[in-house]
């Protein structure tokens, strides 16, 4: 794939609102193929330090051909749930971020390679190994995982990742093409939906393929994706300096739940049971922009997978209660 068909959701809006400042340093916590990383740093002065984090070993040397020439540039090979505790990431905070990091980034869900490489099979656009998962050397693959499941805990897991009313149908189809032995492919997958869920029909409404919630949701639990997401945004915030910034890129209303209910906690907004918290919450965090940004209507045209993109946007302040 050549990096000019690359391109990276909300460019500007992380451009405009993270911008590294004069000698800063900025973590990016997904760094995909490096799209938001050659942005920012086109802008940034000569002593920016910039640190990206994927689990993607060929999302990793993409972006390193890319900025191959930037020696600004560093990448570790990592979760963005593990980087904390690594010896890359410890040695490189301690040389170029020893007051704490002045820009966060997470670009979270699919990369474009991923979803252009049939043989990393996660999309049902065309055919491709049953496999999903974001670091193509670990783990189980999404049919292993799907060997693994009853007609229930499937149907669950389609209705709480991919927020799918029909699970339960949808479960039991993809079970019984396992079970017949019709079940090895991404395109095998897509057609037990729509034996559930005829395609013909959403196309008709112009509605959203009816395959995409059931893959989404498999492809959330085959890389655990929303586990610890909560967890890693409280660490990026503790990882900030005051005036740091954070911003959250998600795709889908589970992403976007979690990293706006951690925002608004950290900013000393409570959202529990009653009217008021029974104890003041500790203030971390200024809400930039608190209901988020969405990207504007000429990049939803020239950019789809843009369309279900949200930016939040928070900045560190100086800890009160």
């Amino acid at each position: 794939m050549s990096v000019t068909l690359h391109v990276p959701v909300m460019l500007q809006e992380v451009m405009e609102h993270l911008a590294i400042p004069s000698g800063g340093a900025a973590l990016d916590l997904t760094l995909g193929l490096g799209g938001h990383a050659e942005g920012l740093l086109s802008v940034a002065e000569a002593r920016t330090s910039y640190l990206g984090v994927d689990r993607d070993g060929e999302a990793r040397s993409f972006a390193l051909r890319r900025l191959e020439n930037d020696k600004r540039f560093s990448v570790i090979a990592s979760t963005y749930e593990d980087v904390w505790e690594t010896h890359e990431y410890k040695e490189w905070v301690a040389t170029h971020a020893p007051d704490g990091l002045d820009i966060v980034l997470a670009d979270l869900g699919v990369s474009s390679l991923q979803l252009k490489t049939p043989a990393r099979g996660f999309s049902f656009m065309t055919e491709g190994p049953l496999d999903m998962r974001m670091d193509a050397d670990r783990g189980i693959t999404a049919l292993e995982w799907l060997s693994q499941q009853t007609e229930d805990s499937l149907a669950e897991t389609i209705y709480r990742y991919g927020e799918e009313r029909a699970s339960k149908p949808i479960s039991r189809a993809i079970l019984r093409a396992l079970k017949n032995g019709n079940l090895n492919t991404t395109l095998d997958l897509a057609n037990s939906v729509y034996s559930v869920l005829p395609r013909e029909v959403a196309v008709s409404k112009k509605q959203i393929d009816p395959a995409t919630r059931t893959f989404q949701a498999i492809r959330v639990a085959v890389n655990a994706e929303l586990i610890g997401l909560g967890a890693v945004i409280e660490k990026a915030v503790s990882a900030l300096k005051v005036c740091g910034r954070i911003g959250v890129i998600s795709f889908h209303s589970l992403e976007d739940r979690i990293v706006k209910q951690v925002f608004r906690r950290m900013s000393g907004i409570y959202d529990g049971p009653g009217r008021e918290s029974p104890c003041a919450l500790p203030k971390f965090l200024k809400l930039i922009s608190p209901g988020g940004i969405v990207p504007g209507g000429a990049e939803c045209i020239s950019n789809p997978p843009s369309r279900s993109a949200r930016l939040r946007l928070a900045q560190r302040v100086p800890c009160t209660t």
